[in-house]
């Protein structure tokens, strides 16, 4: 087993993380899933399961990523929309979205470091958004956070830089649960999940020689 390149997707319980976690079910790894909705640990890391771990809560990370030993690759997928004007954000309402989208991306990469430095070719996929491009309306909390993660990319890349590559992704309207309820967008215009996922595990394939600095990835019509 410790042969294997083990791929770690921090946010697997639903979304693109789960559509990661999906695509590598049957490939010669040891992918291990982590989010809220996971399953209690086992004795040691099952190939292809989503394992339960509040990524917000640096003691939980710290032990589930020890109990995880090897890391070869990271993908950071977590997070969750806030789509409200700013005058209708809550302070706690800002704070948990924090919390969530930025704020557990620092701790997992705070403490998944010395393990990923180990690793032959280690790799970090981290999922920021066209809204860590550019601003939206009644976007204000989300735009901060994928504004954020580009921005931690960019430091630790530079942080990291002959140790551990560092990807950053601005996917554009990608379908999921983020979508619904939310007026005036068409599912077809969408990327589908499935086609994301795919995309995002081709990473695991690209020569060690190459580093990937970031990924624009878009639907046909564009920004939606």
């Amino acid at each position: 087993m410790d042969s294997l390149k083990t791929v770690v997707i921090a946010g697997a319980g639903s979304g693109i993380g789960a559509g990661i976690l999906e695509q590598l079910q049957n490939k010669n790894l040891r992918a291990i899933g982590l989010s809220r909705r996971g399953v209690i640990q086992d004795d040691i890391p099952v190939h292809g399961k989503n394992y339960k771990c509040d990524l917000r809560e640096e003691r939980e990370v710290k032990s589930t990523l020890e109990w995880i030993g090897k890391i070869d690759v990271l993908y950071i997928t977590l997070g969750d929309g806030l789509f409200k004007s700013i005058h209708d954000t809550s302070l706690d309402e800002w704070e948990a979205h924090i919390r969530l989208n930025l704020t557990a991306p620092f701790l997992i990469l705070r403490n998944a470091y010395f393990q990923l430095k180990k690793a032959k070719f280690p790799l970090v996929v981290m999922l920021s958004s066209t809204a860590g491009k550019v601003g939206f309306s009644e976007s204000s909390a989300y735009c901060t956070t994928k504004h954020g993660i580009a921005g931690l990319a960019k430091s630790i890349r530079e942080e990291w830089k002959g140790e551990i590559r560092v990807t950053t992704v601005y996917p554009g309207a990608v379908y999921t649960s983020i979508w619904e309820g939310r007026e005036g967008f068409n599912k077809e215009d969408m990327i589908p999940s499935k086609d994301f996922a795919l995309q995002m595990t081709a990473l695991l394939e690209s020569p060690p020689s190459l580093n990937i600095e970031d990924m624009y990835i878009l639907p046909p019509k564009g920004i939606l």
